[in-house]
């Protein structure tokens, strides 16, 4: 429970340097209450797309993009989350399914940016970005 408090009051330290729908997640008091069905403790893996988007005349200004999209742990519905300028990413799976996700921390990196960390299946991810975007879309 200590660590959860320092984690928090880290949280709290750095919001104001957060991006707005970053902050909102990061900071969201159903985030880490495994008992909401928004939270994403245990959603499992639907599918991952990561995708680059392009402006200039030959449109060589390219930005990398990520989004996730997890089945909820109540499996009724499912969370889409949207890493936006991705600076550099680390993710991966040692089998055949990624597993549960079982807990991810945001913070800042060394260079200013969002750095999300997820442990999910035992993996590591991180994702350093601009900005989370963070969806819930209830089935039905």
């Amino acid at each position: 429970m200590a660590a959860w408090r320092r984690y928090r009051a880290y949280l709290e330290s750095i919001a104001e340097h957060l991006p707005e729908a970053t902050r909102s997640f990061a900071l969201a008091d159903w985030h880490y209450d495994f008992a909401d069905h928004r939270a994403p403790h245990d959603a499992w893996v639907d599918s991952i797309s990561i995708y680059e988007s392009a402006t200039g005349e030959r449109r060589e200004v390219r930005q990398l993009h990520i989004k996730l999209r997890l089945f909820g742990a109540y499996h009724d519905g499912h969370i889409e989350i949207e890493y936006k300028d991705v600076y550099r990413y680390s993710i991966g799976s040692d089998c055949p399914a990624h597993g549960d996700w079982l807990y991810d921390e945001v913070r800042l990196s060394e260079s200013g940016h969002v750095l999300h960390e997820v442990e999910i299946g035992g993996q590591l991810w991180c994702i350093e970005c601009g900005d989370i975007e963070y969806s819930w879309l209830p089935a039905g």
